[in-house]
């Protein structure tokens, strides 16, 4: 807990916790939206979201069906291994993926009032995750260091 005379002796150019912690924070925020995208997709009647794809009109027949029908298993998938720190790498391949696909079809600038649009914001943390790796505390580096 911070009180007022830790506040004083602080340098403000200096993180307040320790640094292991930093990838593990991004995974659990990042795997949770996957996560979560995916149940509200697979939430809607079978068809519907393949519908949604299909009125963007930027695929063409053929893979409108496959990138609507496997979109939501690869979400679920980078999602759960990216909370886990299991296959980091992969899944935020994927996840990067994932993401410069929706900025296409949703563009930087989306037309309603948001500032931009937020999957700008989660593929900085996707592509920190890719460059840094699953962190202290992962399965990666369970693996690696026994």
């Amino acid at each position: 807990m911070l009180d007022v005379s830790t506040l004083s002796t602080m340098k403000m150019n200096e993180p307040i916790g320790n640094g292991l912690y930093g990838p593990l924070f991004i995974r659990l925020t990042l795997g949770s939206y996957f996560i979560l995208a995916c149940l509200l997709k697979l939430d809607q009647p079978p068809g519907a979201f393949v519908e949604e794809i299909r009125a963007f009109g930027i695929l063409k027949e053929p893979l409108v069906t496959l990138y609507g029908t496997l979109l939501p298993y690869l979400e679920i998938g980078a999602g759960a291994l990216m909370i886990l720190g299991f296959f980091t790498t992969l899944a935020a391949i994927t996840t990067t993926l994932l993401l410069v696909s929706y900025l296409i079809a949703f563009k930087l600038f989306p037309t309603h009032p948001h500032l931009f649009n937020k999957d700008f914001v989660l593929l900085g943390a996707s592509l920190s995750l890719l460059w840094s790796g699953g962190g202290y505390y992962s399965v990666d580096n369970f693996r690696k260091t026994g």
